[in-house]
C-alpha cells in the first residue's frame, strides 16, 4: 500500500510566564493607594496567534522531525498588547521551525500586562509546539461495508469484467476523510460512462467506512494520505 503524506500539522500551545522587579526606591499603588505587590501583576494573556503560511521549506522540516519538538519564545510586549521583539530562547532542533515560529509571532497580539490599574509593558516566554508529521503507522480502514449496488451499477461492473481501481484517499486525524477520494482505473477496458458510475459507487460506498488515523513517531494521531485498491 502505498503511503503520501500531504497534512502537516503544527500544534500551537501557549504557556505564559511573566516577573516584573519591584522599582528599588519606592512601590507600585493601587488605585486605592494600596502597595501592589508582584503577586499582584496581571500578566498578558493572548488575543490572536496567525500562523504565517507554511513554505515548502517548513513542510519539509515537520516531515523529517521525529518527535514533537517546541521553540521557545522570548517575546517583548508593549502596553498595547503588541509584540516589539521576539527572540528565540530554545531551539525545536530545526532552525527553520525556530524562524517559522518567531516570524509568526512578530505579528501575535496580547492582552498587555497589568499592575494595578495600569496596563505596563512585559516580557514573556512563550513555547510553540510542533508535531511531527512523518507518518510512523499509516491510516488503515477498520470498517470496509461496499454499498449494495443499484441497476446500473451491476451492470457496469459485469460490462467492464468487474475492473479495480486505486483510490487516494485523505484521513484526517479522527479518521474522517477530509476531502473528496481521488479514484483512477487500473489498466484498460473500461469506458468513460462506466467509469463515471463505478467512482459514483465507490464514493457512496466509502462514505460508510471507517479508518484509524496515522500515527507519528510519539504515537499522535495526525492527518495524512494513503492509497488503495478496490475491486467493483
Amino acid at each position: 500500500m502505498k503511503k503520501i503524506l500531504i497534512s502537516l500539522s503544527l500544534l500551537l500551545t501557549l504557556g505564559l510566564t511573566a516577573s516584573a522587579a519591584l522599582p528599588k526606591e519606592g512601590v507600585y499603588l493601587d488605585k486605592e493607594g494600596s502597595p501592589i505587590t508582584e503577586e499582584q501583576m496581571v500578566p498578558p494573556s493572548v488575543k490572536s496567534t496567525p500562523m504565517l503560511p507554511q513554505s515548502a521549506a517548513v513542510h519539509e522540516a515537520l516531515s523529517q522531525l521525529p518527535h514533537a519538538a517546541s521553540t521557545v519564545l522570548i517575546l517583548s510586549i508593549d502596553e498595547d498588547g503588541a509584540v516589539t521583539h521576539e527572540e528565540i530562547a530554545e531551539s525545536s532542533s530545526s532552525l527553520v521551525l525556530d524562524q517559522y515560529a518567531a516570524s509568526s509571532a512578530a505579528s501575535w497580539t496580547f492582552r498587555p500586562a497589568r499592575r494595578g490599574d495600569k496596563d505596563i509593558p512585559l516580557t514573556v516566554r512563550i513555547p510553540v509546539r510542533f508535531m511531527s508529521a512523518m507518518v510512523s503507522v499509516p491510516p488503515a480502514p477498520e470498517k470496509q461495508v461496499m454499498a449494495d449496488m443499484k441497476e446500473k451499477e451491476e451492470q457496469a461492473a459485469e460490462r467492464s469484467g468487474h475492473p479495480s481501481f486505486t483510490v487516494k484517499l485523505s484521513i484526517d486525524r479522527n479518521g474522517k476523510m477530509s476531502a473528496p477520494p481521488v479514484i483512477e482505473k487500473e489498466g484498460t477496458g473500461l469506458s468513460d460512462a462506466d467509469f463515471k458510475i463505478l467512482s459514483s459507487y465507490i464514493e457512496r460506498s466509502l462514505r460508510q467506512w471507517t479508518f484509524a488515523p496515522a500515527k507519528n513517531p510519539d504515537g499522535e494521531a495526525i492527518d495524512a494520505e494513503t492509497a488503495i485498491s478496490i475491486t467493483v
